[in-house]
């Protein structure tokens, strides 16, 4: 056979199993058709990884062990102040590579990039009444989802409290538009410590109206 002709075929065939291990990992993480091989890399799958990229790397090294769970979902890789598993919509990382993807499509942001992070409210359409939705995952770990809805522009304050009553930490606080947002509990009080685990409440007040709703921090 022409010295050429089995070079050409040596190239292609460790291209196509190069371009196989990286779509093969793509499917390991949630979303990861989104940004394709860009998900960990910052050039469409060649040698430079993004700040996602690097954490994969360091729990997996060069093998191909599916890697997306707990530890990964936990980090926020590109300091933008969102974990991973909130930026691809699952928080606690319990998503398994083969299933369909988890949370809402539309919240999905890069969690290699800083520049590209969830917003902490959002206005759709406008709700017919005050709700405080129950919280998201519960129980949790590292954090958790609280939805509420504004039916006129009011002030909300949302407290956290322990099961003795005693206030841990105030989420959110500020007056806002009518609309339905959300607001994120990372397990930590007003002073930036990790609380312990176990059962708490969170309380919104605005206008007229007051809910209460408990939820569970296991570690």
């Amino acid at each position: 056979m022409n010295r050429k002709l089995v070079i050409f075929l040596i190239a292609l065939t460790f291209s196509l199993s190069f371009l196989a291990a990286r779509s093969y990992r793509v499917t390991m993480v949630p979303y990861g058709s989104n940004w394709s091989c860009n998900t960990c890399h910052t050039d469409g799958g060649g040698t430079p990884r993004n700040p996602f990229g690097q954490a994969v790397e360091s729990i997996t090294g060069s093998s191909e062990t599916p890697f997306w769970g707990a530890t990964l979902a936990a980090l926020d890789s590109d300091g933008d102040g969102f974990i991973n598993g909130v930026e691809l919509q699952d928080s606690a990382g319990t998503w398994t590579s083969g299933s369909a993807n988890p949370g809402t499509a539309s919240l999905v942001t890069h969690p290699g990039d800083a520049q590209d992070f969830p917003a902490t409210s959002a206005i759709w359409d406008i709700p017919a009444t005050y709700e405080l939705g129950h919280n998201y995952p519960n129980p949790f770990n590292p954090l958790t989802v609280i939805s509420y809805n504004l039916p006129v522009y009011s002030h909300v304050t949302i407290n956290i409290y322990n099961i003795l009553g005693e206030k841990v930490k105030t989420l959110v606080n500020e007056s806002a538009s009518e609309g339905s947002y959300i607001a994120i509990w990372n397990g930590q009080n007003d002073l930036g410590e990790h609380v312990n685990s176990g059962i708490y409440f969170y309380r919104m007040t605005a206008g007229d109206y007051s809910n209460v709703k408990r939820m569970v921090l296991m570690k």
